[in-house]
């Protein structure tokens, strides 16, 4: 026993394996670590989590969703922290064509005893979440896996940053097709092409007006000016 009239905590980078049971792959049982307060863990779990999706993105229904990471007790409840990764698929904002990526987002989260829990139901955090719950025997970090993935989710998804988008003429992909549209001013904007266009072609008679003129002699070749020697 130490000191605090703790266990030493087991060293870091153990790997937990205390699986729940088939069909819930993101349950832990944590009856042995509860009972050793500043114990930690290592995990790593895998597996499809159903309905995570926004408007313009989505994790495809039984694609993989991993956490790599740690869970620590404490008085009070469990911390989750780790990595939260997963493939996800939507619809490119500027071509319409299929967008597809991997989501990754650190998390670290208190779940506490229900008791806790209901007692203060919403989080201490700025934003005032929910909290997360954890039983005397079990831990189901889903709902936190769950909440990154959709917090991580693109709400503008892009097939790549190079896409050039649709033509706003003809409809043609730029990315495939060589488009011959010309392009439309906006009438917005109209005035301000028109006084830019002014202005060059009041630089281009300005540079031509100060160039010397050169005239030519009888015989076609240019005349050479006159030049003044001082004498010394």
């Amino acid at each position: 026993m130490s000191a605090a009239g703790k266990r030493p905590a087991r060293e870091r980078g153990s790997t937990a394996g205390h699986r729940s049971g088939r069909g819930r792959p993101f349950v832990l049982n944590v009856r042995s670590l509860r009972s050793r307060p500043g114990t930690r863990e290592e995990v790593h779990l895998a597996g499809p989590i159903a309905d995570m999706s926004v408007s313009s993105a989505e994790v495809p229904e039984g694609a993989e969703v991993r956490f790599d990471g740690w869970i620590e007790s404490t008085l009070g409840g469990v911390t989750v922290a780790g990595r939260v990764s997963a493939p996800w698929s939507g619809v490119c904002r500027r071509c319409l064509e299929e967008a597809s990526g991997t989501l990754i987002a650190e998390v670290r989260e208190l779940c506490r005893d229900p008791r806790d829990a209901a007692l203060d139901p919403i989080g201490t955090g700025e934003e005032g979440d929910e909290s997360y719950v954890v039983g005397a025997d079990e831990l189901d970090v889903e709902p936190v896996v769950r909440d990154a993935c959709i917090l991580e989710l693109p709400l503008a998804p892009l097939c790549s940053e190079s896409c050039r988008g649709l033509c706003p003429t003809c409809g043609a992909n730029r990315n495939r097709d060589e488009c011959l549209c010309e392009q439309e001013v906006d009438p917005r904007w109209s005035a301000l092409a028109g006084l830019v266009s002014g202005n060059a072609e009041a630089a281009m008679k300005s540079e031509q007006a100060e160039q010397p003129r050169v005239e030519e002699s009888d015989d076609g070749r240019p005349e050479e000016e006159d030049v003044e020697v001082e004498e010394p």
